[in-house]
């Protein structure tokens, strides 16, 4: 059975796990290695998210969508929660919604609308009707391409279903504002990674979104046990010296933010297969520097070891 929108709520602590989409050679979905890797997931972190950017939302047609996230859930057998990331245009995104009730999903994460010059009423149009197509607890995104202002979010915050924000800007002035005005309403998420989580967990965030969590769990549970104890300094130090390194190179170009998670997974012997277009594979010059920080940590398996 399907989370509450309030235990959906309180249970966004943590680390929040953003899994891949993995796929064959041929660039058909590979749905036993989503099993795995879902497991694994939800051995290691407090909610599974499949179907945002690092599971290629983008490059699925909206049958592939709920084949995914159907063998997600039933993968995770509510072990932990399970929110499914959903997109594309607010029709579908409502029909994504109301598949994932149906599968028996936890939650759902609204991905920003493509087309995103628009007001915050019309904003406010697309994010409400596409909450309340579900009786889930629904999720907002904000990006660099799509900042949520003060007035809008706390518009927001009283449709009865979004329960929280996923904060993937990292504008700390802006967030501020935020957090003053909806925090007790709405559970604001870190998600930016590891990289910034101190800081928002030293505001009061219980939770960072992570996708370094499939190939490097053990460093990513050493930072949350820091930063819940409040030794932020410590987190810091890790952070500095087992994540900045990876999380430079998903900076290099773009695309890579994805493509470094699925090739790193590879790697670590936790199957991802390649990336969809419009995202490229990965030149050999980089997969050699990926290899190389990951040598470093311990965590190559096998023949890439």
């Amino acid at each position: 059975m399907s989370l509450t929108i309030g235990e959906l709520k309180s249970a966004l602590q943590g680390i929040i796990g953003f899994g891949v989409t993995p796929f064959y050679d041929d660039l058909s979905l590979n749905i036993e290695a989503l099993r795995r890797n879902a497991a694994f997931l939800a051995e290691h972190c407090e909610v599974v998210v499949p179907l945002a950017g690092n599971g290629e939302i983008h490059s699925l047609s909206p049958e592939e969508h709920k084949t995914v996230g159907k063998a997600v859930v039933e993968e995770v057998r509510g072990r932990k929660p399970v929110v499914i990331g959903i997109g594309y245009s607010m029709p579908i995104a409502c029909e994504m919604a109301r598949a994932a009730e149906a599968y028996g999903a936890d939650g759902v994460l609204i991905l920003p609308p493509y087309f995103t010059s628009s007001n915050d009423d019309g904003l406010y149009d697309y994010y409400r009707s596409i909450a309340q197509a579900t009786k889930l607890g629904a999720l907002l995104f904000q990006t660099r391409s799509m900042n949520f202002s003060v007035p809008l979010l706390r518009r927001l915050a009283d449709v009865p279903n979004i329960v929280g924000m996923k904060d993937e800007h990292g504008d700390m002035h802006q967030f501020v504002r935020q957090w003053g005005a909806v925090g007790g309403r709405l559970e604001l998420l870190c998600g930016v990674g590891e990289i910034l989580a101190p800081s928002y967990f030293a505001l009061g965030v219980k939770a960072f979104t992570s996708g370094l969590i499939n190939f490097m769990p053990g460093t990513c549970r050493r930072i949350l046990k820091d930063l819940q104890e409040r030794n932020l300094e410590t987190a810091a130090r890790v952070i500095d010296k087992e994540a900045i390194p990876i999380f430079n190179l998903r900076k290099k170009r773009p695309g890579y933010v994805t493509l470094i998670i699925k090739e790193a997974m590879n790697l670590c012997g936790m199957n991802a297969g390649p990336v969809r277009p419009p995202l490229a594979p990965l030149p050999a010059s980089d997969l050699d520097e990926l290899r190389s920080l990951l040598a470093n940590l311990g965590l190559l398996k096998g023949a890439a070891a």
